[in-house]
C-alpha cells in the first residue's frame, strides 16, 4: 500500500496531497527529502532518469503550493496570483512533451530526463485542468479542516477521501448530534 495519498483524479492533485494538514496547526510533509520525491514520481509513472536533488525538492514544493493556491483561486472564481502564475510558467518552460515506446503489446511513456521535466508534466496537467472543461468538476474537500482538491467524475463526491475525510466528518456530525441530544 502506498504511503502517498492518491485518487484525487489527476497526478497534479495527488501532488497537492503531499502536504497534509495544510489548514491545521500541525502539517505533515510527505516529501521530506529528495528520495521521497523520487518515490512519489515513481509511483506516478514519471520517475526521472537523472538523480532527484534537493533543488528539485525545493522546486516541487514551490510548484505544489503555487498549484494549490491557483486551484483554490479557481474554485473561488478569483484571479490566480501573479507569483503563482509565474511559478507555473517557469515549470512549464521545462516541458518537452512526452515520448512513447512499445513494450510488448503496450505503449509506455519514456521516463522524463530529470525532475524539471516531470514537474513540467504536472504543471501541464494542472494548466489543462484549471483552464479547460475539467475545471467545472474540480471540488474542494467537504471537510473544512482538509485542503484536498479533487476531480468529481460522478457529480456526487463530497470528500477527497471517503475513508479519511468522509469518516471524520460523519463522526464529528454524530458526536454533535449526541451532544445535542444529551444537553436537550
Amino acid at each position: 500500500m502506498s504511503e502517498f495519498r492518491t485518487g484525487n483524479g489527476a497526478d497534479w492533485l495527488d501532488l497537492l496531497a503531499t502536504l497534509l494538514g495544510r489548514f491545521r496547526s500541525r502539517q505533515v510533509e510527505m516529501l521530506p527529502d529528495a528520495a521521497a520525491l523520487r518515490a512519489w514520481f515513481a509511483e506516478h509513472g514519471m520517475e526521472p532518469a537523472a538523480e532527484v536533488t534537493v533543488a528539485d525538492l525545493t522546486a516541487a514544493r514551490a510548484l505544489r503550493e503555487a498549484l494549490h493556491r491557483a486551484a483554490v483561486a479557481t474554485l473561488d472564481e478569483r484571479p490566480v496570483d501573479a507569483r503563482d502564475l509565474a511559478i507555473l510558467q517557469d515549470a512549464l518552460a521545462a516541458d518537452q512533451g512526452v515520448d512513447v515506446h512499445r513494450d510488448g503489446t503496450r505503449l509506455q511513456l519514456d521516463r522524463p530526463a530529470d525532475a524539471a521535466v516531470a514537474l513540467a508534466w504536472l504543471a501541464r496537467q494542472a494548466a489543462l485542468d484549471l483552464t479547460g472543461p475539467t475545471r467545472e468538476r474540480l471540488h474542494a474537500c467537504g471537510d473544512a479542516t482538509c485542503s484536498g482538491i479533487f476531480i468529481d467524475h460522478t457529480g456526487r463526491r463530497r470528500w477527497c477521501s471517503d475513508e479519511r475525510c468522509g469518516v471524520r466528518s460523519r463522526v464529528r456530525a454524530h458526536r454533535a448530534r449526541a451532544r445535542e441530544r444529551s444537553s436537550g
